[in-house]
């Protein structure tokens, strides 16, 4: 299969280094299985990241730099270029595991009616160290479209999502750019409003928590942001919500969770569990 992995960045030096050297050495890429195309796009950085970029001298990778109104915004940019069959994206700092596109085109390819799937929600620490992999329980839709996740549920991990390039024709890329902060949880709303997510039970990417992320910049501005582009929930969301949590926090999915996928050791092949 052939992978758009988009990079929107700016002024972030080394750190885009790894990204993009987890992105040249995945396994099914350089076994020749899968390809990729990578669009990074830059918001006119002043200091050495392209630099860093330039150093790999890839034909794979292209780069567009020019002044942007935000994360977003780039990301808006790189969607509307994305080609091939999967597509997905990673910001600077963040990496892939090796065997991430084997694993995803392997599912892609097997069950060809899944159209997004999310890998375990994996964290590493500023020194890259993995500090924490937890399998998400299954991804329920009305939660997703009532915000629900990100809030009082634990979010959909972006590093480890990907999606088929199809999916890009019903985003509204216009309202993504406008954007700060909800970005990801517009895009996984849009999503969800016709697919079902689908959860691995595999390591496919990482978040590194540091001090000066996005995230942290404007004290409450992520819900604020979220709550203004979500359906409002109803009182019994709420209190569902609040109960999946402490089950969720109490208990980990079964290996017959609905919407799971899973390595079958004896087939040697990754299997859906069940679909509902």
């Amino acid at each position: 299969m052939e992978f758009t992995i988009i990079i929107p960045v700016y002024n972030a030096g080394q750190k885009i280094e790894q990204t993009i050297q987890s992105i040249v050495s995945q396994s099914s890429v350089m076994e020749g299985r899968d390809r990729f195309h990578c669009f990074v796009v830059d918001g006119a950085s002043t200091d050495d990241t392209l630099d860093y970029v330039n150093a790999f001298s890839d034909g794979r990778i292209q780069v567009l730099s020019e002044p942007d109104s935000g994360m977003y915004d780039a990301l808006a940019k790189g969607l509307k270029e994305a080609r091939g069959d999967v597509t997905c994206y990673l910001p600077a700092g963040e990496q892939f595991d090796i065997h991430a596109f084997s694993i995803v085109s392997q599912i892609f390819g097997t069950y060809p009616d899944i159209a997004w799937l999310t890998g375990r929600a994996v964290t590493r620490n500023a020194p890259g160290e993995i500090t924490d992999s937890l399998l998400p329980h299954p991804i329920r839709r009305h939660f997703l479209d009532c915000g629900m996740y990100g809030t009082r549920l634990m979010a959909v991990q972006q590093e480890s999502t990907f999606w088929r390039t199809a999916l890009n024709d019903d985003l509204d890329l216009e309202m993504l750019k406008t954007l700060k902060l909800a970005g990801d949880y517009f895009l996984w709303r849009s999503m969800a409003q016709k697919y079902e997510l689908y959860v691995v039970n595999a390591q496919l990417g990482s978040f590194t928590v540091e001090p000066d992320q996005l995230s942290k910049s404007i004290p409450g501005g992520y819900r604020k942001e979220l709550r203004s582009i979500r359906r409002k929930p109803s009182v019994f969301e709420r209190l569902h919500a609040l109960l999946h949590r402490q089950f969720a926090k109490r208990f980990v999915p079964g290996k017959k969770a609905d919407r799971l996928i899973r390595y079958d050791h004896k087939t040697k092949k990754w299997q859906l569990t069940r679909r509902h």
